[in-house]
């Protein structure tokens, strides 16, 4: 149907750790820094924002140790969990595109989630092990979540209001029909 299928040799897994990263002053400067051939996405990571953490001399650590892990387990779209092993401060890059309604925690704290190679997402980690949570919140969904509310709200009261007006016009109309002062009882 018009589409070819190709692979790609050398992919990288849908979430890794890299121990090293740079700093792009612009998009555009990243765009070019991810599409040089010196470019490697399995050791290294390009920002568009600093990190808050500083790259250090890799570690000597037990041969288990020495190599990053992370593994990725979605629960559903909008809620993923990374399971991560560091030996050194890392940039965990998250093969999903980047969006500013991605929220992240390491172990229960708040923490960046970055424009990384251009169009991905990274998240700083330090040595360790890690609980990472993703979750994504798109604000206008929320934003037209909160007007419906607000519009059945308004429904609501309108409908209840009617509610009692007539309920009020009824009973002082049987008060008024059955009142002997008004000379207009029924007998």
């Amino acid at each position: 149907d018009g589409y070819d299928l190709v692979e790609v040799y050398g992919w990288e897994p849908r979430v890794s750790v890299v121990p090293t990263w740079t700093v792009a002053p612009s998009q555009t400067k990243a765009l070019t820094d991810v599409r040089s051939a010196a470019f490697d996405p399995a050791t290294s990571a390009v920002l568009q924002s600093d990190p808050g953490i500083t790259a250090s001399p890799p570690i000597v650590a037990p041969f288990s140790a020495s190599f990053p892990s992370a593994t990725y387990l979605e629960f559903d779209p909008e809620h993923i969990r990374l399971d991560v092993t560091a030996a050194n401060p890392s940039i965990v890059v998250v093969r999903n595109s980047y969006d500013a309604g991605w929220s992240a925690t390491v172990d229960g704290h708040p923490a960046p989630v970055l424009p990384t190679d251009y169009l991905m997402q990274g998240v700083p980690v330090g040595p360790g092990h890690h609980i990472i949570n993703l979750t994504y919140r798109d604000a206008a969904v929320i934003n037209g979540l909160k007007a419906s509310a607000a519009a059945w709200g308004a429904l609501l009261a309108a409908f209840l209001g009617a509610l009692l007006i007539e309920l009020r016009a009824t009973r002082r109309s049987k008060r008024t029909a059955s009142d002997p002062a008004n000379g207009s009882a029924l007998e």
